[in-house]
């Protein structure tokens, strides 16, 4: 999804569906349910990392077709977290999302995969299962070969009855006010990585929890109670989606009269 990159400065020369990237998943999805199909979004941007023209117009569609978007996987950030898809103008969530752990270190994380468990008739998520090795014990033995081992599994890691969006919505809401959960699920971003790998201590009430529930860039800053656009803040995002602005389009086929 680099049609929606928050630092891809090409799309200040196309304000229009950059790739046309928005009206193909809309005719994708359109297929999929007249053929009675599920779908499966995976991409490597999450769309919450989006420019708002594009996250918006994501979210619309996945509120759309919530009835055959079982499930979302993204990368990019290298950390393992997860977010959910509320829908429109509604606090009900209406999809789950996970952005899997790295292959690469990228600093004081252990490399890690990720494996997911589907309904086979429903093709919805039933468990996550994140597979991991130490790179500090790797790099100690450079002659061994490095053995990945089950970090955890996301049922009995975080005591979940099912990964459907309500009890993801309920696990947000219990790190909301459970330190140690929070705790455990910061340590897991990483893969428990570091050098030493010590447990963050996570904060109480730590609203950032609660805005897991938000899955496009305007729907995280008012979570965060943030305004849209502060080009005092020193965030180069913040520039772009003031000169993006809203998306154009252009009609070249029109000409002027004489």
């Amino acid at each position: 999804m680099q049609a929606c990159n928050d630092m891809n400065w090409w799309l200040v020369d196309d304000r229009s569906d950059p790739g046309h990237e928005i009206a193909w998943l809309e005719e994708e999805l359109s297929q999929i349910e007249a053929d009675g199909g599920f779908a499966y979004m995976i991409a490597h941007i999450p769309p919450k990392g989006c420019l708002h023209q594009f996250g918006v117009r994501f979210h619309a569609l996945m509120d759309r077709y919530q009835h055959i978007v079982r499930f979302g996987s993204y990368g990019h950030s290298h950390n393992e977290q997860i977010f959910l898809t509320m829908g429109v103008n509604t606090t009900q969530p209406i999809g789950f999302n996970i952005i899997t752990g790295s292959g690469t270190s990228d600093g004081d994380r252990n490399p890690a995969f990720t494996v997911l468990e589907f309904d086979k008739e429903f093709m919805v998520p039933l468990n996550i299962h994140t597979y991991t090795m130490n790179l500090t014990e790797a790099n100690l033995n450079p002659e061994e070969t490095p053995q990945f081992f089950e970090l955890h599994d996301f049922l009995t890691e975080y005591g979940l009855d099912d990964l459907s969006p309500s009890s993801m919505k309920e696990f947000t809401e219990r790190m909301y006010n459970d330190v140690d959960l929070a705790s455990q699920y910061e340590w897991n971003m990483n893969r428990r990585g570091g050098t030493p790998s010590v447990k963050p201590k996570a904060k109480l009430h730590n609203k950032s929890y609660l805005c897991l529930q938000a899955s496009e860039t305007f729907e995280k800053k008012d979570c965060e109670g943030h305004p849209h656009i502060n080009l005092k803040s020193g965030d180069l995002t913040d520039f772009f989606e003031y000169f993006i602005a809203d998306w154009i389009q252009v009609d070249s086929s029109s000409k002027p009269s004489l």
